[in-house]
């Protein structure tokens, strides 16, 4: 089994963001910017995506690689202050963001849970969730913006090769 790419999870999970009605932003972002301004010209609610972290797990009879990743769901409280004791406002802005969380997770199952598209392609992602590994928690006041939202972990989990491809090594 092939091991699932950086680019194929952020790609998958940037195209969720576009097709979600209530996201009207989304890009990878880094650790660095958490206490900057948002970035420039982005819309919100945004979909801030982490970059994948992966972690090995088996033994020499079976390999696996658990891609965790995140994704956040930003927005700003209508506010007139802009105060951080405005919790009115910020429980409509932290509910609002919980269900685009809820609903994202759901797509992802969804989307796990075929086979293959329309076309009979075999689809990268089937089986590949760990369905117990959603994870969802509140954040903010983050960046100076002053934003609140919701932030969902996930897990996928891949079997690896047990053996190097010798394509790839001058010595083998």
């Amino acid at each position: 089994m092939p091991r699932i790419s950086f680019l194929d999870i952020v790609s998958f999970l940037e195209s969720l963001a576009e097709a979600h009605q209530d996201i009207k932003g989304s890009y990878r972002w880094n650790v660095a910017e958490f206490t900057g301004k948002m970035r420039k010209g982005v819309e919100l609610p945004v979909m801030l995506i982490d970059a994948v972290e992966t972690q090995s797990s088996g033994d020499k009879s079976k390999r696996f690689h658990g891609n965790s990743t995140a994704f956040t769901i930003l927005d700003k409280p209508d506010t007139n202050s802009g105060m951080l004791d405005e919790y009115q406002a910020q429980n409509q802005v932290l509910n609002a963001c919980q269900q685009i969380c809820f609903d994202v997770e759901d797509r992802i199952l969804f989307t796990a849970s075929v086979a293959r598209d329309d076309n009979n392609v075999k689809n990268w992602l089937y089986g590949l969730v760990d369905e117990n590994s959603f994870h969802h928690v509140k954040v903010g006041p983050i960046f100076v913006d002053g934003l609140f939202g919701y932030r969902c972990e996930v897990t996928l989990k891949n079997q690896i090769p047990t053996v190097p491809d010798i394509s790839k090594w001058k010595d083998l």
